[in-house]
This record gives structure tokens, sequence and C-alpha cells, in this order.
């Protein structure tokens, strides 16, 4: 310990005339930007959800209450690659369109007609999982806003076994002026330099975050269809990143 130093409750350490954490503080700040943001979903599991484990799952079309057409398709995309990765055998959507076709289904809000057992009887599924998009994309300027709810129902009882519904957002304006404020509180004495480093801290650890989620997607083999599909921006495969991972967070393994 230097002779200037004085040791404070929990171990931390202060050196004499800097604030406490200096630098090692300002490298938390993104991070704890970046926690606070993250909301949780709403989750409900049936209690004997282990006993009616459905073998096939279908991802029905996806209801959409935005203006964006893209939205139903990423959202049906991403859950079923969700429910892949934790093990659930899927029906193959052309397969699940062309048996609700021919059913007289041609739109998501018309599968509320049919009953769970019709349905699950239509496509050759145990399981369904209903999907509503109720944000997507862009609302104010650079705020990024991802918005639905998944229910996975019994098809043979109509049993809700599992629901999950979340809101996350993302603007980089307000993160990136959080981020500034936090290094001028919690900086050094130079508070323009603990400013900027705040702030180029926190983009970097953006700029990663977001590199990873591209990755993820590209390196899937379910995911990678959104490319395939539609055109997406790095900051909306982010988003959509962290709230379908939410989302599917609570859901049992197959």
């Amino acid at each position: 310990m230097e002779p200037n130093d004085k040791e404070h409750p929990g171990g931390a350490m202060k050196e004499k005339g800097r604030p406490l954490g200096g630098k090692r503080f300002l490298f938390w700040v993104p991070a704890l930007l970046f926690s606070f943001a993250c909301a949780k979903p709403l989750t409900d599991i049936a209690p004997d959800f282990k006993s009616l484990r459905p073998t096939r799952v279908a991802v029905l079309p996806v209801k959409n209450e935005t203006a964006d057409p893209d939205a139903p398709i990423v959202f049906r995309i991403l859950a079923r690659a969700e429910l892949a990765d934790r093990g659930y055998a899927l029906v193959e959507t052309p397969l699940i369109d062309a048996a609700l076709r021919e059913k007289g289904i041609e739109e998501a809000g018309q599968i509320e007609s049919l009953t769970p057992q019709e349905v699950g009887e239509c496509v050759g599924a145990d399981g369904l999982l209903y999907v509503t998009v109720l944000g997507y994309g862009r609302q104010v300027g650079v705020h990024l806003k991802m918005e639905g709810s998944f229910t996975l129902v019994e098809a043979k009882t109509g049993q809700k076994l599992w629901f999950s519904e979340l809101s996350v957002s993302d603007d980089i304006v307000l993160e990136g002026g959080a981020a500034v404020l936090m290094g001028e509180l919690f900086g050094g004495k130079d508070k323009k330099k603990s400013k900027q480093q705040a702030l180029e801290m926190y983009m970097a650890m953006r700029k990663a975050r977001i590199a990873a989620a591209v990755n993820r997607f590209r390196a899937h083999p379910i995911r990678r269809e959104v490319f395939q599909t539609i055109t997406l921006d790095m900051d909306k495969i982010y988003l959509l990143d962290i709230f379908f991972n939410r989302n599917f967070s609570k859901l049992p393994r197959a």
C-alpha cells in the first residue's frame, strides 16, 4: 500500500486527492448502463410443465400489431431458433402454412377461429407457439424498441404451458449521455477527460456487443435466415438478440 492510500470499508481503495475507483470505476460505467437497461420478462410456467412438455412444436403465423410487415417474419424465425436451441423438434414453416391454408386460414388473426386441438391436428404438432408482435423497430429518431409476447400451448387440451412478454428499448443518445454524466460525477479531476473516457468506453462496449450478436445470427442455421429474408441494421439485430434471449431464458428445455 502506498503511504498516501488508506483502506475503506469493503476493501475499496482511495488514493489521496482522487475519487473512489478512478479509471477502474469509469471502466464499469458502460457495463452498469447496459445492466440497468435490461428489463426482465413477465413469465408464467405451468406447474405440471414437465409432464405435459410437447415433443413437436409448431410456431404459428405471428400476429402483427405494428405497421412493419417485416416484424412477424423476423419474430417467427427467431422464435423457431430459440426453441431449436432448447431441444424442441419443430414443424417446418411451409408445412404449417400449407396445412392452415387448407383450413382457410390465410392470416395470423384467423387462427383464433380454430381451437388448439384443431390447429394441432391440422399441423401435426402437440405443442403450439402463439406469437404477437407489439413493438418493432425505430420509434422516434434513434430510439429502438422490441415488444412482444409468446404463449406455448398444449394442443390436445389447450392448456397454457408457458408464457413470456417483454418490452426492451435501446437509445444510444440517452445511454451515451448517461455515460458522460456518470463519467463527470465519478471520474477524475479532469472532468472533460473523464466524460470523454466514459463515452468512449460505452461506445466500445456497444460496438463489441453488436458484433457478437451479428456473429451469433450469422453462425446459427435458423437465425441466419433473417439475412436471407430482409435487410436488418446492426442495432436492430443487437436488440433482437437481447429481446429473444431474455424472453426464452425461463423456458424449460425439451
